[in-house]
């Protein structure tokens, strides 16, 4: 199974997939935590990235980078 969404990772626990948002920003790791869908866990990085103003791209929202 191919993820489109950027920050989205799938992982397999007890035969079922989970996926899972992370990724490295200024020397801290964010993880966030499981979701059934790869689109639930691209909306949780999206909020992320917005709700804390960093400047990374989504894969759903479009923001303006200062």
């Amino acid at each position: 199974m191919e993820i489109k969404y950027k920050g989205v990772h799938r992982k397999r626990i007890a035969g079922r997939d989970y996926f899972t948002c992370t990724f490295g920003h200024d020397g801290t790791t964010y993880r966030f935590g499981l979701y059934n869908t790869p689109k639930e866990a691209a909306k949780a990085h999206d909020l992320f990235v917005i709700k804390n103003k960093i400047k990374r791209e989504t894969n759903f929202f479009k923001k303006k980078l200062a």
